[in-house]
């Protein structure tokens, strides 16, 4: 499949499954601890040689579109930018630059298990609770907030993983 095509896909199917499929589960009392982001996976999982630009365009577009359906009036635009910018920096929790390939994407089967769980966890992680720090814009009760931040990046870890076992062809 066409890379932009495929990209296209993604877009719509994590979209789609952020705002019908997670955005609806009903936990009753725990439903405030249960808010999954999984969307930013879009921007994380691009090839080291996206430019930025596009970077930010793409992040701008799907905080946006999730805004507009969660009615959250910029939250998740602001932090998907914000995390966005410091995409590098994740990377290099991980490993050099020189360790990748630019041409590559990054997925469970092209960085491996431990890197995923690293790169993915602590940008999941940085997301969840920058998104409930400006949600609450208050520290107060902070160990609820990284608790909440916490579960979500582990559930939303799960599912992208889930995801990409589904749909990402192991080469």
């Amino acid at each position: 499949m066409n890379n932009s095509l495929q990209h296209i896909v993604w877009v719509v199917g994590l979209l789609i499954s952020q705002v019908f499929i997670i955005d609806v589960v009903d936990l009753g009392t725990y439903s405030s601890y249960f808010t999954p982001l999984i969307f930013s996976f879009i921007i994380f999982k691009r090839r080291l040689e996206t430019p930025m630009t596009e970077l930010l365009i793409y992040a701008f577009i799907m905080g946006f579109l999730i805004d507009v359906f969660r009615n959250t009036v910029g939250l998740n635009m602001s932090v998907m930018l914000l995390i966005t910018i410091f995409r590098t920096r994740f990377l290099y929790l991980i490993s050099a630059r020189e360790d990748f390939d630019d041409n590559v994407e990054l997925n469970l089967f092209n960085i491996g298990l431990l890197r995923y769980l690293i790169y993915f966890g602590t940008v999941l992680f940085t997301h969840h609770f920058l998104f409930f720090l400006l949600e609450q814009f208050s520290f107060v009760n902070f160990f609820t907030l990284v608790f909440k931040s916490l579960i979500n990046s582990i559930i939303a870890l799960v599912l992208i993983g889930f995801l990409q076992y589904m749909f990402i062809s192991k080469k």
